[in-house]
């Protein structure tokens, strides 16, 4: 498989990992804690970005960054996270807001989000000390 290609994968992977962290721990803190559904949001990202963040530094990108990388890649990941939204809202005042309208807001939004995060934290935040393809 290429390099290339097998990093996008585990990217991918890497992600639906921080969606499970990130869903798994708002419904943990708003439904077994009580905290407030936004809080609990705030609290539930910053560890699935930071989770995802140690995965992708270690696993994806195979590199020996430093703690520092974690900063940028919070900043990127909120800036996909609003790139998402906007593309979905926008999506939403293009096309109407049928369920099936919705659902490709949600797809198309992801899809641009996913890219946006994938050039950034590989030519950018995981760029130095990058592993040789094997």
């Amino acid at each position: 498989m290429n390099w290339h290609r097998s990093q996008f994968l585990s990217f991918c992977v890497v992600g639906t990992t921080g969606f499970l962290v990130d869903a798994g721990i708002t419904i943990l803190l708003t439904q077994m804690f009580s905290v407030e559904a936004t809080l609990a949001r705030l609290v539930a990202f910053l560890i699935a970005v930071s989770v995802t963040w140690a995965l992708n530094r270690r696993f994806t990108f195979q590199v020996d960054a430093s703690v520092s990388t974690w900063l940028p890649y919070l900043m990127s990941s909120t800036l996909g996270a609003l790139i998402n939204m906007g593309i979905y809202l926008f999506w939403l005042r293009w096309a109407g807001h049928s369920a099936r309208q919705i659902l490709a807001g949600v797809a198309i939004g992801s899809i641009g989000a996913l890219a946006f995060n994938f050039t950034i934290s590989r030519y950018v935040i995981f760029r130095a000390n990058r592993a040789p393809p094997a």
